[in-house]
């Protein structure tokens, strides 16, 4: 019963990120799934219930990838290759160059405040996985011990954000790679003294 839960989940992720929330109704729903609706609302409750289990599971994804970032020798260049993995895919799965989260945010006022709670908390906590990141690369000394540890990780969020949007209008690979090292290069420069 589990595995076709989390079976369940994973599909109703793809179509989540693929068509967001509110492009995906109950008979989208019920396809992805090979579910009837009466099996789905049990298993569930409803859109918005199944809606959340997808992005929690999409929060513990990309956390345990993070973490598998921060515990690494060398944070910033298993930094560069978490980079990769989530901006350069084959076109079929060019969906998955955007984060399902921001793609979510820009439906807030239309997903419940549970949905919206789920987004929210988990870019709070993916914040947090790039914190400790951060935190990593200044005891490895990959980073400058006078880096803002805060401040960064909100900045390096928001440049993730930013590439994988510019990853999605992409068709050169190259381009995204060059993107990416300007960023971690940033990220290693002087930071504001305030």
């Amino acid at each position: 019963m589990k595995y076709a839960q989390e079976d369940a989940v994973e599909k109703a992720t793809i179509l989540f990120w693929k068509k967001g929330f509110q492009g995906s109704g109950m008979r989208d729903i019920q396809q992805a799934l090979d579910m009837r609706p009466g099996s789905i609302y049990a298993r569930f409750q409803n859109k918005e219930g199944l809606f959340k289990l997808v992005v929690e599971q999409y929060v513990a994804h990309s956390k345990e990838k993070l973490q598998n970032v921060a515990d690494s020798d060398t944070p910033l260049l298993s930094l560069r290759e978490f980079f990769k993995t989530a901006l350069i895919n084959p076109d079929e799965l060019r969906y998955m160059r955007q984060c399902l989260l921001v793609k979510s945010i820009t439906e807030l006022e239309l997903i419940g405040d549970v949905g919206k709670k789920a987004v929210l908390e988990g870019m709070v906590l993916l914040n947090n996985c790039f914190a400790n990141i951060i935190e990593k690369a200044i005891e490895t000394k990959e980073l400058q011990d006078t880096t803002p540890v805060a401040f960064a990780a909100d900045w390096l969020q928001n440049q993730f954000v930013g590439l994988r949007a510019f990853a999605i209008l992409q068709t050169d690979n190259s381009a995204i790679e060059k993107m990416i090292d300007k960023v971690l290069y940033d990220l290693a420069a002087q930071w504001p003294s305030n």
